[in-house]
This record gives structure tokens, C-alpha cells and sequence, in this order.
């Protein structure tokens, strides 16, 4: 099966759920970069997580204000 992107690397998993779990790419298509974050759900017939389409798709010229508006998140 292809892949929709170029190149992607995983930079981290958070789970959601006990079915779901959130995928945090870093993400390449026709040259330019995403922060692709995106929620996959398990799938037992074959012990496998699989993507959903339920995600956001962010471009790397953002990124900067978007790690600033995280800095800012009060827990």
C-alpha cells in the first residue's frame, strides 16, 4: 500500500482512548513540510493500529506560533 506523503516520520504516539491512540508525524508532500496529527483506531483482527480520517494537518511555517500557543496552555 502507498503512502499519501512523500516521506513521513513518527515523532510520537499519545493514547486517546482504549481504542485509539494519537499519531504525531512529521510529514512531506510535493516538497513541503506538515506537522500531521492524527487519530488511529485498533483494528484486532489483526493487532494493529490503523488511521482515521479525524485529523489536522498543520504547515512547518506555522509551527513556531503553534509551539508558542502551547508554551501558553495552563495545566
Amino acid at each position: 500500500m502507498s503512502s499519501f506523503w512523500d516521506s513521513e516520520e513518527l515523532l510520537g504516539k499519545l493514547p486517546k482512548n482504549s481504542r485509539e491512540e494519537i499519531h504525531i508525524k512529521q510529514v512531506v508532500k510535493n516538497g513541503k513540510e506538515y506537522l500531521d496529527i492524527r487519530t488511529f483506531w485498533y483494528d484486532p483482527a489483526d493487532d494493529t493500529y490503523k488511521p482515521s480520517q479525524k485529523c489536522v494537518t498543520i504547515p512547518f511555517e506555522v509551527i513556531a506560533e503553534l509551539k508558542s500557543i502551547i508554551q501558553n496552555i495552563k495545566e
